[in-house]
């Protein structure tokens, strides 16, 4: 286990609510939230092994150590609401399954389950890994990569700064910047979610936010099939022409937050 850098803001005696990043990410991504949120909540956001400011680990970029990092945070802050994307929403879910003394409900941000549906995407991490090394070794400025990230096409083939605004722009290329490439790696080799449970049991409430099936989802219709047969009582909603990232998006971003909101309900 390795201590993870946690940024904590909003209300002291508000419900913890701790947000978790994706593969590549940081703790920055959702600063928007801490800012919208903190008058409600005791806010936390985390940096995760390997990613932003918290330890490197060598060989370590796997689930079971991601989900022991966040376990050892919350015994030291007490059950919390937790929200998290992608690789974050693997670790909430799995988390959900260990220890549901420390969840006290989550919100997944199209999370993938099934550690065959995150071989879909291992050749694009490949090329990020690839990519994410050599702008580090050349010591590129986060400006430049943020740039770099805005000319990218995402959804409809539309160019990501027409998508996403400057500030998730500006936190996707910090956060590259500072990454360890190998977490990327354990993407691309399949090792980082080998571990993955779809059917292990949940008793804590929890809630699927997912992306649209043709816009970049890694939480397939099949997935999404399975899951409602194996916990019918786990919500899904599904955003048509929302990316993987959906509160990156100017379009989508107040849906989501609104799914945050609906989550503090549980507390």
């Amino acid at each position: 286990m390795v201590a993870l850098n946690v940024v904590a803001s909003g209300r002291e005696d508000g419900p913890t609510l701790l947000f978790l990043h994706g593969v590549g990410n940081s703790l920055r991504t959702f600063a928007f939230a801490a800012d919208a949120l903190g008058e409600r909540a005791r806010v936390l956001r985390a940096d995760l092994r390997g990613h932003g400011s918290s330890p490197r680990v060598p060989g370590g970029y796997h689930l079971d150590g991601y989900v022991a990092d966040v376990e050892e945070l919350l015994e030291g802050t007490g059950p919390a609401l937790v929200v998290g994307n992608s690789l974050g929403g693997a670790i909430a879910w799995t988390l959900a399954q260990r220890r549901p003394d420390l969840i006290r409900a989550a919100l997944l941000e199209d999370p993938p389950l099934r550690s065959a549906d995150v071989g879909a995407v291992a050749p694009i991490f490949q090329g990020i890994r690839a990519q994410v090394a050599r702008w580090q070794a050349a010591g590129t400025a986060p400006a430049r990569v943020a740039a770099a990230l805005g000319t990218v096409p995402v959804l409809g083939g539309r160019p990501a700064a027409e998508v996403q605004g400057p500030d998730v722009l500006d936190a996707r290329a910090r956060a590259f910047l500072d990454v360890d490439p190998d977490a990327l790696g354990a993407v691309a080799q399949g090792t980082a979610l080998a571990a993955l449970d779809l059917d292990a049991p949940v008793t804590v409430p929890v809630h699927v936010l997912a992306a649209g099936e043709d816009s970049g989802s890694v939480l397939p219709a099949s997935a999404a099939a399975a899951l409602a047969r194996s916990h019918p009582d786990v919500t899904l909603r599904r955003i048509p022409g929302a990316g993987h990232v959906i509160h990156d998006e100017s379009t989508h971003r107040p849906e989501w937050l609104a799914a945050v909101e609906a989550l503090l309900r549980h507390a």
